[in-house]
């Protein structure tokens, strides 16, 4: 997931006035008699100076009504208590989520009058996404949260993208500002100097004159001069009182300039937080690489009810789909409708791809056997599928070639037939026998005669390689004990003709007879001995039984060879070496190396999970990894397979294993809720890449179970993981090294580990930062592949890279080691697939997507080229209206303010009831 910021704008802090006083005064009453009391008070004062100054001159009545006026205004003042609060403006930004299918039929190329192809779907979208103009004006306006949506209930975040910091005046303006605050205070505290100077010069004027204006007679125009200065006077303290009031923080000393004024929050706003930065970041994201198409169905109805869920309470002003439509699981799009409707969230869809439903055929699979003997003949099944296309003829051609050899002129045709399509999605067998007659790697192909209209030429072939063997599989079984599983494999191999089989059984006595080629009593100390099997299957062994020669030869025959070991668990001697600490025995820690998860060490409170023997036996849980592969398949179409797996029973037990490995992959895990260590699940079937070979891990021996349901489902399970796990000893075809891939056949989207461990002319592990594959693509693109070395791998000389093939079709790696000869030349075949329920109608489904959007208040897209506004409809832009959430909290009253305020006060009613005092002393009155 990509994120670049926050989902809110930084608070804006607004500082305000007001009297708590009046927002009590709730009642219509509560004001009359406020300003009833008030009237009277006022009147009851004017009515006693005019008695009391009748011979006094009227400026000194005026004067001294007004003080005592002023007086009784700021008791008042006092009583409606003004309060200085601060509040928060948070603004939580509009949001917009955009939900984009990866399903696999996004990865369809549509076709395109004129044109011999299209760009693919998603191609469409990412170029969307791309479009800066576009991306840039939604956000400008929207937050974006951007979703990936397939096959599970649950969409991915892809990315969360800000949106872009408006300018704003409040911030640099805030009254916050320690600095903006404190030149305010001293131009206040300036006009309050100026009025006190005129004040005094008021009072000189009037003291001068006193002498005339006494002799002169009738009322003196000095006390109108007295009244002025006294005005003056206290509008200056006044006008003083409020620059101290501005900001309570600021002290006498700098408001009158004997000190500095410190910064404050401006600085923020001229330098940017973090936050602003984040949302003015330019946005770089790999789209292509987020939004892998690869989904094995479509959930249109789970990801908007998962998004509406998400978004709860929060500002969406829109979704924004981008989808062919084509719903085939979950939720149905008339419930999500109605989720919509009810949040009042319009939907905004984006239909992708044709509306015209396809004309297409294409080659499903291939299945042949991976390995075959010269002169024995094997059967290649190939699948045909067709839409559209009912009742035509066409013809079909099965060929081979030597893998790596795409020459056409090389070819071979094996056999031609013609065919009749029938009904849309009915899928068409063919069956060839064929009779290999040289040894070597082989990729049959079956290639249709499409039609003119056919939508997509690319998948009218498909492949498989057939490894043409020359000897036999070499076999060692290595038991600890002659347990059931052991006796049940052992009896198998010798039986079947393809496998040279050497037992060793620890516990047997000396000239035991066994079922076997060879009979062992103890592991090969030499090379040339050790490096003759293929593959070595374990049953609960006593390793430290061997010594270190041994166990080395064991590594280096799985690091170096290729080999393929198969490690079962069992409750004898498996819990005394694995439970040993590193540094105990370098024997164990040599093994353990080789295992692909991780032990629990000796004194673990944990072992004491593990359990032989139970009394229920409980069902294996599959990974995605487990259902995909290929070596687990008990049936020969996946589907069936499933089901065979879920009929079986289960297993009683397990051996408890801490975690897989890294770069290890789990296949299995016991199902029982109750051995659950933090909400995991023990592993039960795990693998991993060691060197050049593999090693499997099975937590028990319980596989003979699996004869309940049918005896064949346990031979098929050995036979094909045997086969798996020595493929690549088997399949050298160079010296110089050998290419691993996890599987041969993956579904489009999935990504691919390809390995490769190399040597140099001298036979030593090749050093180099990388080396340089080709990828050839399905439609023969031929592109560089860069490997680099893998770091800290088991043995030098180990490079690899991971793939995402985006293609249904063959792909093909092809690796050339450094100084090496077109004999050394190493290759692989991939076969992508893709799911029928995808394919069965990709087309775009106009009256749903339509139907969504008039239902919730949205617009309906065709295609991606119309959200420009370029169409009947306005700019998609536009037409999603701004959502903004903004809420204010309210802050506690300045204590500090009313403590300055209260002083004020004081000193203000103090002050004038002083000069009143005076002004009538020098009156003489009482």
């Amino acid at each position: 997931m990509i994120s670049l910021g926050q989902t809110a704008s930084p608070p804006t802090v607004e500082i305000y006035y007001q009297f708590s006083r009046l927002q009590a005064m709730t009642e219509w009453w509560h004001w009359v008699a406020f300003v009833s009391v008030i009237g009277a008070i006022a009147a009851y004062v004017v009515w006693m100076y005019r008695r009391d100054t009748d011979e006094l001159s009227r400026s000194t009545g005026v004067l001294l009504a007004g003080l005592r006026l002023l007086a009784f205004a700021g008791i008042i003042f006092f009583f409606l208590d003004l309060e200085k609060r601060s509040q928060q403006r948070v603004e939580k930004p509009s949001q917009i989520a955009v939900l984009v299918d990866t399903s696999q039929s996004m990865a369809v190329t549509d076709r395109i009058p004129g044109q011999p192809t299209g760009p693919a779907r998603m191609d469409q979208v990412v170029h969307l996404l791309e479009d800066d103009a576009f991306f840039q004006e939604l956000r400008r306006r929207h937050e974006l949260r951007v979703y990936r949506f397939d096959e599970t209930e649950q969409p991915t975040l892809v990315a969360s993208v800000p949106r872009r910091q408006r300018p704003s005046a409040t911030q640099s303006n805030s009254p916050g500002s320690t600095e903006a605050t404190g030149r305010q205070a001293r131009g206040l505290a300036a006009t309050a100097a100026v009025l006190g100077v005129l004040a005094l010069i008021a009072l000189a004027f009037s003291t001068r004159f006193r002498s005339r204006q006494e002799t002169a007679g009738g009322k003196p125009p000095a006390n109108w001069a007295r009244l002025v200065a006294t005005l003056f006077l206290l509008a200056g303290l006044v006008v003083f009182a409020v620059s101290t009031l501005l900001d309570p923080d600021l002290s006498l000393a700098q408001i009158v300039g004997l000190k500095k004024l410190g910064t404050g929050s401006e600085t923020t706003s001229k330098t940017g937080s973090p936050t602003d930065e984040a949302e003015n970041a330019e946005v770089n994201i790999d789209w292509k690489k987020s939004l892998v198409p690869r989904g094995s169905s479509t959930r249109i109805g789970d990801a908007l009810r998962a998004v509406l869920r998400r978004h709860r309470g929060e500002p969406l002003a829109g979704i924004v789909l981008l989808t062919d439509g084509a719903q085939n699981e979950g939720l149905g799009l008339a419930t999500a409708t109605a989720l919509a409707q009810d949040g009042e969230v319009p939907v905004y869809p984006i239909g992708i791809g044709s509306d015209a439903r396809p004309v297409n055929v294409r080659v499903v699979d291939v299945e042949a056997p991976q390995r075959v003997f010269p002169g024995d003949p094997f059967s290649l099944t190939a699948y045909v599928q067709a839409f559209g296309l009912e009742g035509r003829s066409i013809r079909v051609a099965l060929v081979s070639s030597a893998e790596g050899d795409a020459k056409a002129e090389n070819e071979i045709l094996e056999e031609e037939r013609r065919i009749t399509l029938e009904e849309d999605g009915k899928v068409i067998s063919l069956d060839f026998k064929l009779v290999p007659e040289e040894t070597g790697s082989r990729v049959y192909r079956l290639r249709v005669d499409a039609p003119p209209d056919d939508l997509n030429q690319e998948d009218n072939q498909q492949g498989t390689v057939v490894h043409v063997l020359e000897r036999r599989s070499r076999v060692l079984l290595l038991a600890g004990g002659p347990t059931r599983e052991y006796r049940f494999l052992r009896n198998q191999l010798y039986r079947d003709d393809e496998i040279e089989l050497d037992v060793l059984l620890q516990s047997a006595p000396e000239g035991v007879s066994q079922e076997a080629d060879r009979v062992l009593r103890d592991l090969p100390t030499t090379a040339d001995e050790f490096f003759e099997y293929d593959a070595i299957v374990a049953f609960d062994p006593d390793w430290l039984a061997f010594d270190m020669t041994q166990l080395s030869l064991l590594e280096r025959w799985v690091a170096e060879q290729a080999g393929g070991l198969i490690v079962v668990a069992g409750p004898i001697y498996t819990p005394g070496w694995s439970a040993l600490r590193r540094g105990r025995d370098r024997r164990a820690d040599l093994i353990k190396a080789l295992y692909p998860v991780e032990f629990y060490s000796q004194g673990a409170p944990t072992l004491s999970l593990g359990r032989f023997g139970g009394e229920n036996p409980w069902p294996l849980e599959f990974t995605r990894d487990g259902r995909q592969a290929e070596f687990l398949q008990l049936e020969d179409d996946a589907a069936a397979s499933e089901e065979a797996w879920s009929d079986f029973e289960g297993v009683f037990g397990y051996y408890a294993v801490r975690d897989p490995k890294p770069g290890a992959r789990v296949y299995a895990r016991f199902s029982d809720p109750e051995t659950a260590i933090d909400e995991e699940l023990p592993i039960y079937l795990a693998s991993h890449l060691y060197g050049a070979g593999r090693t499997f891990f099975q937590a028990s021996g319980e596989m003979w179970r699996l004869r309940a349901i049918e005896e064949e489902y346990y031979e098929r399970y050995y036979t094909k993981l045997i086969r798996w796990v020595s493929q690549g000893r088997l399949l050298r075809d160079s010296s110089r090294g050998v290419l691993l891939i996890e599987k041969d056949r993956v579904q489009i989207g999935d990504q691919v580990e390809v390995r490769a461990i190399l040597t140099d002319a001298q036979h030593q592990p090749l050093v180099r930062d990388s080396v340089e594959a080709v990828l050839v693509y399905p439609d023969g693109r031929r592109e560089p592949l860069e490997m680099p070395q893998v770091k800290n791998a088991t043995r030098d000389g180990t490079f690899a890279v991971a793939v995402t093939l985006l293609q249904e079709g063959d792909y093909q790696i092809e690796l050339m080691p450094p100084e090496a000869t077109e004999e050394d030349l190493l290759t692989k075949v991939i076969q992508v697939r893709s799911t029928d329920r995808e394919i069965a109608s990709p087309q775009r489904q106009d009256a749903a997507l339509g139907e969504l959007a008039e239902k919730t208040d949205g617009v309906y897209y065709i295609g991606t080229d119309t959200v420009d506004g370029s169409g009947e409809d306005p700019s998609l832009v536009d037409v999603i209206p701004v959502a903004d959430q903004i809420t204010y909290v309210q802050g506690a009253p300045d204590t500090k303010f009313d403590e300055r305020l209260m002083l004020w006060l004081m000193i203000g009613i103090s002050s004038v009831l002083f000069l009143e005092w005076t002004i009538r002393r020098l009156s003489k009155l009482a």
